[in-house]
């Protein structure tokens, strides 16, 4: 709105006298403030004027120093927070991930600080944390041994991601055994036995020999509490696939007591084969 000479807005409102001062007022200080503003800019701007003048000739010099500043740079590592870990000490980590307290934080990188710890057989999976301003958290899950493979005397034990793990031949003895001449499927093996000790522990425990396939494509797996054999497909695992065994063992219990091989390959369906004919006789 805009007030005319006659005491009235632009619209042709008219406004009494105190709204009249006030906005009077109100020019006059905003007059008196830039007023004030602009002396002081004369008395002291100059000086301003100079400062931000050599600022920027100093940064201009220094721009190469500028451009490779790194914040992080004031910082260092001081806690270094691990979880997870029950085979492996504090110092056995902290020696896999190659960092020490003191270290810049700009050199902790945990995508490349989880690789280097992945290398090591004993760690299944780990995720890595920086935390402002001057910590980390590793949190760890260890490899499980699944599996052992017995050659000229010698024990090997397998972790789930078939890697040899540092443990002992007592271990390897309480561990399903890798047939000769299945060496080379090790991690395939060892992967499927993981997923089986994961949906079915209780048919984990029962497994005795395991072997791969090449003819059938599928793992032959031998159970301790009965004399066939059981083919099991070498991918799609599911709590569904190894229920389907429990319930055809102890729904036909006098025909599969016969039996040489129990095919699980195909999904919903057990084929039950080679039977014994002196078994089923008798």
């Amino acid at each position: 709105m805009y007030l005319s000479e006659s005491g009235t807005t632009f619209l042709g409102r008219r406004i009494g006298y105190n709204e009249s001062k006030r906005k009077q007022a109100r020019k006059e200080k905003i007059k008196r403030g830039f007023k004030g503003a602009l002396r002081w800019f004369k008395r002291c701007g100059w000086i301003l004027c100079i400062l931000v003048v050599a600022a920027g000739v100093a940064l201009w010099q220094n721009r190469f120093y500028v451009q490779r500043f790194n914040p992080l740079e004031l910082r260092h590592l001081k806690y270094i927070d691990i979880e997870g870990n029950r085979m492996l000490t504090w110092e056995d980590v902290i020696q896999n991930a190659q960092v020490e307290p003191g270290m810049l934080m700009s050199e902790v990188v945990p995508d490349s600080i989880e690789k280097m710890l992945m290398r090591s057989p004993l760690i299944r999976s780990v995720s890595v944390t920086k935390h402002f301003p001057s910590s980390m958290s590793i949190s760890l899950e260890e490899s499980k041994p699944v599996v052992s493979y017995f050659d000229a005397g010698k024990a090997t034990v397998y972790s789930e991601r078939g890697l040899p793990l540092p443990l002992s031949t007592s271990t390897a003895f309480r561990l399903p055994v890798v047939e000769q001449g299945s060496l080379e499927n090790v991690k395939a093996i060892s992967r499927f036995l993981a997923e089986m000790q994961k949906l079915d522990p209780r048919q984990y425990s029962l497994v005795s020999q395991v072997g791969w396939s090449a003819e059938d494509r599928a793992f032959e797996v031998f159970f301790r509490d009965v004399a066939f054999h059981v083919l099991y497909p070498q991918s799609g695992w599911n709590r569904d696939m190894f229920a389907l065994y429990d319930m055809v063992k102890a729904g036909f219990p006098q025909d599969i007591r016969c039996a040489g091989e129990v095919d699980l390959r195909f999904v919903g369906f057990a084929y039950v084969r080679n039977f014994d004919k002196r078994c089923v006789n008798g």
